[in-house]
């Protein structure tokens, strides 16, 4: 019986021959769920599919993705050796 068994380059190189094949990173792949989520929930409220207004979702969004952004920021900056943002009184 023959062996079958491939290699991971072997498996890497099949899933890039199949045409629906993308390589993202991983946080540009986190980024464009949580984008495409907030337009699922933007656009049930345009079409009036829950009781909110559009005004308030959209805030709620942009509020969200500020809170993101700074943590990233913050992450970004801790990595390159910043002081950490808080007090940490010893």
């Amino acid at each position: 019986m023959e062996d079958t068994k491939k290699t991971p380059s072997e498996l890497v190189a099949d899933l890039m021959l199949d045409p629906g094949f993308v390589l993202v990173p991983q946080d540009r792949y986190e980024e464009l769920i949580r984008a495409e989520t907030e337009r699922d929930v933007l656009e049930a409220t345009i079409k009036g599919e829950n009781s909110y207004n559009v005004d308030r979702v959209l805030a709620a969004i942009q509020k969200a993705r500020k809170a993101a952004w700074l943590k990233v920021s913050a992450t970004a900056l801790n990595a390159e050796g910043a002081p950490e943002a808080g007090n940490d009184a010893e």
